[in-house]
């Protein structure tokens, strides 16, 4: 069983008389290291496509508005999961989203949403919900598996793993407990108030699960199939996460 998420939402053309586009640029992914100053490789590690970013102005208030393009719905939520920690708000406009002090994050099917106001104004984060819709797409449709079993709010905490850079910004024990076991795919759920955390680990065709098993053996099997492996553990590591006020 699987939770779905939908969000309907007007076209952006019925309001683009209220947005003036101060500045655009599109960056492939390859194009990426000419934007920003490290952190591209994250973005690859999880398939990014393509990426717009527009200086605007909405209702007297400046934002920049990125918008990342990735491979899939699960792409798109996992680039988010591991840029969001520290939520003053997390998953209230029916759709997965997080906000910080200078910052409005959400993800809209296969797109990362990033809304930065530099002011940090109460007026520019009461309009950042209004812009963040302006640039989302028809409906949010992501897929969490019900072995997780996890409530709403997701924001902050619940992240998707695609390779050993998320791997290892989500948990450093968690990373070298997985070094050298091929995956295809991770949720990882830290437990809300302790050290302990649950990993849905997806194995790719052909991958011989016994042998996953006998290297995960420390670890509290909770569920295997023929392509996964659910296990509990605990984080050995006082790992503090100092997210800043962006909120990543």
């Amino acid at each position: 069983m699987k939770y779905f998420l939908f969000l309907l939402i007007l076209p952006v053309t019925l309001f683009a008389q209220d947005v003036e586009i101060k500045r655009e640029r599109i960056f492939t992914a390859s194009g990426l290291y000419g934007f920003m100053n490290g952190g591209t490789d994250q973005f690859l590690e999880y398939d990014v496509k393509e990426l717009i970013v527009r200086d605007i102005v909405y209702k007297g208030e400046d934002y920049t508005v990125e918008i990342y393009e990735m491979a899939s719905h699960e792409d798109a939520f996992g680039i988010y999961s591991i840029h969001t920690f520290k939520c003053e708000r997390a998953d209230t406009l029916n759709c997965i989203d997080c906000l910080s002090p200078y910052q409005l994050q959400a993800v809209s099917e296969n797109k990362y949403i990033s809304v930065v106001f530099p002011s940090g104004s109460q007026s520019a984060r009461d309009k950042a919900d209004e812009v963040v819709r302006k640039y989302a797409s028809m409906k949010v449709d992501i897929a969490i598996p019900g072995l997780l079993d996890e409530k709403m709010p997701v924001s902050g905490r619940l992240k998707y793993l695609r390779g050993p850079l998320s791997v290892s910004k989500a948990s450093f024990s968690f990373a070298n407990m997985m070094d050298g076991i091929n995956y295809t795919g991770i949720w990882f759920a830290p437990e809300r108030l302790s050290k302990d955390y649950r990993a849905l680990i997806y194995l790719p065709n052909g991958i011989d699960i016994n042998a996953v098993k006998e290297k995960l053996s420390s670890t509290k099997i909770l569920a295997v199939g023929d392509h996964y492996i659910y296990i509990s553990a605990t984080e050995e590591e006082n790992k503090e996460e100092d997210s800043g006020s962006f909120g990543f």
